[in-house]
Protein backbone atom coordinates (compact mmCIF):
# COMPACT_ATOMS: atom_id res chain seq x y z
CA UNK A 1 0.00 0.00 0.00
CA UNK A 2 1.18 3.57 -0.76
CA UNK A 3 2.81 5.40 2.12
CA UNK A 4 0.46 8.07 3.53
CA UNK A 5 1.09 11.77 3.12
CA UNK A 6 -0.91 14.81 4.07
CA UNK A 7 -1.77 18.46 3.62
CA UNK A 8 -2.34 20.73 6.61
CA UNK A 9 -4.81 23.63 6.47
CA UNK A 10 -5.58 26.13 9.21
CA UNK A 11 -8.67 28.31 9.65
CA UNK A 12 -8.74 30.31 12.85
CA UNK A 13 -8.07 27.90 15.72
CA UNK A 14 -8.93 24.83 13.66
CA UNK A 15 -6.08 22.81 12.19
CA UNK A 16 -7.05 20.09 9.72
CA UNK A 17 -4.94 17.29 8.29
CA UNK A 18 -6.08 16.04 4.91
CA UNK A 19 -4.52 12.59 4.85
CA UNK A 20 -4.03 10.89 1.50
CA UNK A 21 -3.19 7.24 1.00
CA UNK A 22 -3.71 5.84 -2.46
CA UNK A 23 -7.20 6.99 -3.50
CA UNK A 24 -8.38 7.44 0.09
CA UNK A 25 -8.80 10.90 1.61
CA UNK A 26 -9.43 11.33 5.35
CA UNK A 27 -9.84 14.49 7.45
CA UNK A 28 -8.51 14.80 10.99
CA UNK A 29 -8.86 17.89 13.17
CA UNK A 30 -6.22 18.95 15.69
CA UNK A 31 -5.94 21.68 18.30
CA UNK A 32 -2.51 22.94 17.19
CA UNK A 33 0.02 22.50 14.39
CA UNK A 34 2.38 20.70 16.77
CA UNK A 35 -0.37 18.19 17.56
CA UNK A 36 -0.50 17.09 13.91
CA UNK A 37 2.96 15.53 13.97
CA UNK A 38 2.37 13.96 17.36
CA UNK A 39 -1.10 12.66 16.56
CA UNK A 40 -0.68 11.26 13.07
CA UNK A 41 1.30 8.39 11.59
CA UNK A 42 2.61 10.50 8.72
CA UNK A 43 6.33 11.24 8.62
CA UNK A 44 7.10 14.99 8.96
CA UNK A 45 8.81 15.07 5.56
CA UNK A 46 5.56 13.85 3.97
CA UNK A 47 3.48 16.74 5.29
CA UNK A 48 2.65 19.78 3.18
CA UNK A 49 0.99 22.95 4.42
CA UNK A 50 -1.30 25.53 2.82
CA UNK A 51 -0.49 29.06 3.95
CA UNK A 52 -2.57 32.24 3.80
CA UNK A 53 0.58 34.31 3.23
CA UNK A 54 1.34 35.51 -0.30
CA UNK A 55 3.98 33.28 -1.85
CA UNK A 56 4.07 34.51 -5.45
CA UNK A 57 2.63 37.09 -7.81
CA UNK A 58 0.46 36.56 -10.87
CA UNK A 59 1.21 35.26 -13.40
CA UNK A 60 2.40 32.10 -11.71
CA UNK A 61 2.05 28.34 -11.92
CA UNK A 62 -1.14 26.95 -10.44
CA UNK A 63 0.91 24.35 -8.58
CA UNK A 64 4.66 24.82 -8.95
CA UNK A 65 6.82 21.93 -10.04
CA UNK A 66 9.20 20.69 -7.37
CA UNK A 67 6.91 21.70 -4.51
CA UNK A 68 8.65 22.02 -1.17
CA UNK A 69 6.59 22.03 2.01
CA UNK A 70 4.33 25.12 1.71
CA UNK A 71 1.89 26.34 -0.91
CA UNK A 72 0.88 29.97 -0.34
CA UNK A 73 -1.50 32.51 -1.79
CA UNK A 74 -1.01 34.42 -5.05
CA UNK A 75 -0.86 38.21 -4.86
CA UNK A 76 -1.91 40.66 -7.54
CA UNK A 77 -1.23 44.39 -7.36
CA UNK A 78 -3.67 45.87 -9.88
CA UNK A 79 -6.40 45.34 -9.00
CA UNK A 80 -5.11 44.27 -5.60
CA UNK A 81 -6.17 40.79 -4.57
CA UNK A 82 -5.17 37.54 -2.96
CA UNK A 83 -5.97 34.16 -4.45
CA UNK A 84 -5.71 31.62 -1.64
CA UNK A 85 -3.79 28.37 -1.70
CA UNK A 86 -7.13 26.56 -1.31
CA UNK A 87 -8.38 28.16 -4.54
CA UNK A 88 -5.17 27.07 -6.28
CA UNK A 89 -5.91 23.50 -5.18
CA UNK A 90 -9.49 23.67 -6.49
CA UNK A 91 -8.33 24.98 -9.87
CA UNK A 92 -5.65 22.30 -10.13
CA UNK A 93 -8.27 19.65 -9.34
CA UNK A 94 -10.77 20.96 -11.87
CA UNK A 95 -8.04 20.79 -14.52
CA UNK A 96 -7.20 17.14 -13.82
CA UNK A 97 -6.75 15.39 -17.14
CA UNK A 98 -6.69 18.60 -19.20
CA UNK A 99 -3.87 20.66 -17.77
CA UNK A 100 -3.44 22.73 -20.96
CA UNK A 101 -7.01 24.08 -20.86
CA UNK A 102 -7.32 27.84 -21.44
CA UNK A 103 -10.20 29.79 -19.96
CA UNK A 104 -11.69 31.32 -16.83
CA UNK A 105 -12.65 29.86 -13.48
CA UNK A 106 -15.46 31.28 -11.39
CA UNK A 107 -15.18 30.26 -7.74
CA UNK A 108 -18.03 31.54 -5.54
CA UNK A 109 -17.15 31.43 -1.84
CA UNK A 110 -18.79 32.60 1.35
CA UNK A 111 -16.89 35.91 1.39
CA UNK A 112 -16.08 36.61 -2.24
CA UNK A 113 -16.28 35.25 -5.75
CA UNK A 114 -12.96 34.81 -7.55
CA UNK A 115 -12.64 35.00 -11.33
CA UNK A 116 -9.30 33.62 -12.51
CA UNK A 117 -7.91 33.46 -16.04
CA UNK A 118 -5.84 30.30 -16.51
CA UNK A 119 -3.61 29.49 -19.45
CA UNK A 120 -0.71 27.05 -19.98
CA UNK A 121 -0.99 25.82 -16.38
CA UNK A 122 -0.59 29.35 -15.04
CA UNK A 123 -2.85 31.74 -13.17
CA UNK A 124 -2.56 34.69 -15.54
CA UNK A 125 -4.76 37.18 -13.69
CA UNK A 126 -7.68 37.20 -11.29
CA UNK A 127 -10.17 39.47 -9.60
CA UNK A 128 -12.47 39.11 -6.61
CA UNK A 129 -15.98 40.44 -6.02
CA UNK A 130 -17.78 40.85 -2.67
CA UNK A 131 -21.11 39.64 -4.12
CA UNK A 132 -21.63 36.74 -1.64
CA UNK A 133 -21.23 39.10 1.33
CA UNK A 134 -23.52 41.66 -0.25
CA UNK A 135 -26.14 39.00 -1.01
CA UNK A 136 -26.24 38.07 2.68
CA UNK A 137 -26.34 41.70 3.79
CA UNK A 138 -29.18 42.65 1.43
CA UNK A 139 -31.20 39.45 1.79
CA UNK A 140 -30.55 37.87 -1.59
CA UNK A 141 -31.43 34.25 -2.28
CA UNK A 142 -30.30 31.40 -4.49
CA UNK A 143 -32.90 32.12 -7.18
CA UNK A 144 -32.29 34.57 -10.00
CA UNK A 145 -34.51 37.30 -11.43
CA UNK A 146 -33.21 37.45 -15.00
CA UNK A 147 -34.85 40.84 -15.67
CA UNK A 148 -33.04 42.34 -12.69
CA UNK A 149 -29.81 40.74 -13.90
CA UNK A 150 -30.13 42.18 -17.40
CA UNK A 151 -31.18 45.61 -16.12
CA UNK A 152 -28.16 46.08 -13.85
CA UNK A 153 -25.76 44.42 -16.30
CA UNK A 154 -26.79 47.07 -18.82
CA UNK A 155 -26.82 49.95 -16.28
CA UNK A 156 -24.63 49.05 -13.30
CA UNK A 157 -24.58 52.68 -12.14
CA UNK A 158 -28.20 52.16 -10.94
CA UNK A 159 -27.27 49.30 -8.59
CA UNK A 160 -27.86 51.22 -5.33
CA UNK A 161 -31.29 52.40 -6.49
CA UNK A 162 -32.34 48.97 -7.73
CA UNK A 163 -31.15 47.26 -4.54
CA UNK A 164 -33.14 49.70 -2.42
CA UNK A 165 -36.31 48.96 -4.40
CA UNK A 166 -35.78 45.18 -4.28
CA UNK A 167 -35.15 45.25 -0.53
CA UNK A 168 -38.28 47.31 0.16
CA UNK A 169 -40.44 44.84 -1.76
CA UNK A 170 -38.72 41.74 -0.33
CA UNK A 171 -37.76 40.56 -3.83
CA UNK A 172 -34.88 38.24 -2.91
CA UNK A 173 -34.38 36.93 -6.47
CA UNK A 174 -34.19 40.51 -7.72
CA UNK A 175 -31.54 41.38 -5.10
CA UNK A 176 -29.46 38.45 -6.37
CA UNK A 177 -30.08 39.41 -9.98
CA UNK A 178 -29.00 43.01 -9.48
CA UNK A 179 -25.85 42.02 -7.55
CA UNK A 180 -24.71 39.40 -10.04
CA UNK A 181 -25.60 41.75 -12.90
CA UNK A 182 -23.26 44.38 -11.48
CA UNK A 183 -20.57 41.76 -10.99
CA UNK A 184 -20.86 40.45 -14.54
CA UNK A 185 -20.62 44.03 -15.83
CA UNK A 186 -17.36 44.49 -13.92
CA UNK A 187 -16.02 41.07 -14.88
CA UNK A 188 -16.97 41.21 -18.56
CA UNK A 189 -13.35 40.81 -19.76
CA UNK A 190 -13.14 37.55 -17.81
CA UNK A 191 -16.21 35.77 -19.21
CA UNK A 192 -17.02 37.35 -22.59
CA UNK A 193 -15.87 34.98 -25.34
CA UNK A 194 -14.19 32.66 -22.82
CA UNK A 195 -14.64 29.09 -21.73
CA UNK A 196 -15.88 29.23 -18.12
CA UNK A 197 -15.78 26.62 -15.38
CA UNK A 198 -17.69 27.24 -12.13
CA UNK A 199 -16.52 25.35 -9.04
CA UNK A 200 -19.13 24.95 -6.30
CA UNK A 201 -21.05 27.87 -4.86
CA UNK A 202 -24.70 28.49 -4.00
CA UNK A 203 -25.37 31.66 -6.00
CA UNK A 204 -26.75 31.06 -9.53
CA UNK A 205 -23.76 32.10 -11.63
CA UNK A 206 -24.33 29.42 -14.28
CA UNK A 207 -27.90 30.62 -14.81
CA UNK A 208 -26.74 34.24 -14.95
CA UNK A 209 -24.09 33.48 -17.57
CA UNK A 210 -26.59 31.44 -19.57
CA UNK A 211 -28.76 34.58 -19.89
CA UNK A 212 -25.74 36.12 -21.65
CA UNK A 213 -25.32 33.11 -23.93
CA UNK A 214 -22.36 31.64 -22.03
CA UNK A 215 -22.65 27.92 -21.28
CA UNK A 216 -20.49 27.43 -18.21
CA UNK A 217 -19.29 24.03 -17.08
CA UNK A 218 -19.97 23.20 -13.42
CA UNK A 219 -17.56 21.17 -11.32
CA UNK A 220 -18.20 19.62 -7.92
CA UNK A 221 -16.11 21.32 -5.24
CA UNK A 222 -15.48 18.17 -3.21
CA UNK A 223 -14.19 16.28 -6.23
CA UNK A 224 -12.06 19.21 -7.36
CA UNK A 225 -10.54 19.43 -3.88
CA UNK A 226 -9.63 15.72 -3.85
CA UNK A 227 -8.08 15.84 -7.30
CA UNK A 228 -6.28 19.09 -6.48
CA UNK A 229 -4.68 17.56 -3.41
CA UNK A 230 -3.55 14.64 -5.55
CA UNK A 231 -1.99 17.09 -8.04
CA UNK A 232 -0.19 18.82 -5.17
CA UNK A 233 1.13 15.49 -3.95
CA UNK A 234 2.45 14.62 -7.40
CA UNK A 235 4.18 17.99 -7.69
CA UNK A 236 5.89 17.33 -4.34
CA UNK A 237 6.73 13.76 -5.41
CA UNK A 238 4.71 12.30 -2.56
CA UNK A 239 2.06 10.57 -4.68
Amino acid sequence: MDEPWGVITQEGDRVTLHQMQGNTLERHDFATLDAVSAGSAIAPDRLLRLSSAAQSRAPTRIVPDGMTDVLGAVRQERPYGLLSAEVRILIAGALAGREDWDGVFCLPGSEQTIWAHVSAREIVSFQGAATPRLAVAFGGGNDLDSDALSDTLARPERLAVQLNSACLTGARAAVTGHLIGAELAAMRPFWLGQQVIIIGGALPYAEALAVQGVVAEKRDQTQAWREGLAALGRAAELA
